[in-house]
């Protein structure tokens, strides 16, 4: 009803994104094009300034803003990009006219005050599109008032911090305008898919994610999808404008009530537009099959990420997974049978990792060695607003320490499992620069043809097995040490002694890469990786 509403006056406003800290390489951020698309609707003039995929620096990006002259600054922010979006702020406001700011996206959700202690004037929790509408609104009118908006937050004028109990509405995704696309020629031009959506959320209850903790800030369903015409509009659309490659940034592709029914239509309408997209998606692995996957291999998908998460049942259950261990494997045979490519999420470690779980990890990794992944190491994160995070404050668990990206460290029980995290992680930082630029442009991916696929892919596969090999001789020490003390003093002369016999192999790859990205014609320009603190 809102979208639809009588025209006000036209405001000059500004949609921003500063670069997150990342070693992932630039994409679009789609959700700037809903809110450009809502608030041109309503006859309001509208720049979309992308800090990530232009290459700005934080000081680029405030003058970029500023130039605009703007009445309204609104920043969409992931945790990632949250100081610089902080940052880009205070830089904009020497520049003169001070704008009304802003911010949106899962960070500030999350780290509300945060961005209130910065000097953002407001912070709206949960989706964005009515509430900045509103928002844009009381900046010209001062109507409706700041108290009206839902899923406000903001400073009363005398300081105090509100926030609107009133959830932020999460619209029929059909009600939606299809997102504008400002940045499509620079998302074209660095071989990045473009983005598109055909639902929000999952309903999946994983204790680690963020996704369904987002969802539930706006109450309701925790997943909502769009009509296949309008997913198959936007495509045409965006293929008539040169557009080949695309990803579908939906956390969950396959939700109910799509099935495999639905699989064969949205193929059926594909086919019937005469359009032949190349797709990327993520789907869980309790809800692959071949009545589904066949017909989504027909409808343009390629590839593929599937939060495997783990292969030891025990750590499923505290997960909170709905797929089980069959399930996984099922899934991934299902993509092998297809010839896709499969980013396969993995958390090795939590804090209740045992040794037999790590045993079951490496036996599947080893099987299913093809499928891409961030590394041999990973670990659960403690995010804010997950039901993991919450379990460990309630047991004082949490350290007061946080990494970079805000996530709140704690220890793995086990010592002996102890030893193995920390040389593992220290194995996998000394190789991450590699390791990540071998996988970004599978895992991101660009926008490739099948050959280049299959030279990027083997060449990650090359990586990851030299990783298992570590992590073979790592879970043997493991397995016959007599307490944590020796293991710690065996393991040290492993890693030094792997790390010195592998150099001229990883100088040989490297070099390797390096031809395979002149021969491809990308390049990597992400940052280092901030997940290993």
């Amino acid at each position: 009803m809102l979208l639809n509403a009588k025209k006000h006056l036209e405001a000059r406003v500004v949609l921003a994104t500063p670069a997150p800290v990342t070693h992932r390489t630039a994409e679009e951020n789609l959700g700037l094009g809903y809110l450009a698309a809502v608030l041109r609707g309503a006859g309001h003039s509208v720049a979309v300034v992308d800090g990530w995929l232009e290459g700005m620096t934080v000081a680029e990006l405030a003058e970029r803003i500023s130039r605009h002259d703007a009445e309204i600054v609104g920043f969409a922010c992931y945790r990632s990009n949250m100081e610089r979006a902080m940052e880009t702020l205070r830089l904009v406001r020497p520049h003169g006219r001070r704008p009304f700011s802003v911010a949106g996206g899962y960070g500030p959700t999350f780290h509300t005050a945060d961005f209130l202690d910065a000097g953002f004037d407001a912070v709206v929790r949960g989706e964005g599109e009515v509430p900045l509408r509103m928002l844009v609104e009381h900046v010209l009118r001062a109507d409706p008032p700041l108290s009206a908006i839902p899923g406000l937050s903001f400073r009363d004028e005398d300081g105090t911090v509100r926030h609107n109990t009133t959830p932020a509405p999460k619209l029929p995704m059909d009600a939606l305008p299809d997102p504008e696309r400002d940045t499509l020629a620079l998302t074209l031009a660095r071989r990045s898919l473009v983005h598109i959506q055909t639902a929000r959320g999952c309903q999946a209850s994983c204790t680690f994610c963020s996704i369904v903790a987002f969802e539930r800030v706006g109450g309701g369903a925790t997943w909502r999808q769009r009509s296949i015409g309008r997913i198959v509009d936007e495509l045409e659309r965006l293929y008539e404008r040169g557009a080949r490659h695309f990803k579908v940034i939906d956390d969950s592709l396959i939700e109910p009530p799509r099935d495999a029914e639905w699989c064969e239509e949205l193929a059926a309408e594909i086919a019937r537009r005469g359009i032949h997209p190349r797709l990327r998606g993520s789907i869980r692995a309790d809800r692959v099959s071949e009545e589904v996957i066949e017909p989504l291999v027909r409808a343009g998908f390629f590839s593929f990420s599937c939060g495997i998460e783990n292969f030891s049942s025990s750590a499923l259950r505290r997960m909170a997974k709905r797929a089980d261990v069959g399930q996984n494997l099922a899934a991934l045979d299902t993509f092998l049978r297809h010839g896709l490519y499969v980013q396969a999420g993995h958390i090795l470690f939590d804090d209740q990792t045992t040794l037999s779980e790590l045993e079951d990890n490496y036996a599947m990794m080893r099987r299913y060695v093809w499928t891409i992944s961030k590394g041999i190491f990973t670990e659960m994160y403690a995010a804010a607003g997950t039901n993991f995070t919450r379990k460990l404050l309630r047991r004082g668990e949490l350290d007061i320490d946080q990494d970079v990206l805000g996530n709140t460290r704690y220890a793995v029980r086990d010592e002996v499992v102890r030893v193995v995290y920390d040389v593992l992680k220290r194995w996998h930082k000394a190789h991450a620069a590699v390791y990540d630029k071998a996988i970004d442009p599978l895992s991101a991916p660009k926008a490739l043809s099948s050959e280049e696929l299959r030279l990027l892919h083997g060449l990650a596969v090359e990586l990851r097995a030299v990783d298992l090999d570590f992590f073979r001789r790592l879970l043997d020490l493991a397995a016959v040490a007599s307490s944590a003390v020796t293991l710690r003093r065996d393991a040290e002369d492993l890693l030094r002694a792997d790390t010195e016999a592998t150099l001229p192999w990883y100088a040989d790859f490297e070099a390797r890469l390096n031809r395979a990205y002149q021969e491809v014609g990308l390049v990597y320009d992400a940052d280092p990786n901030p997940f290993l603190c």
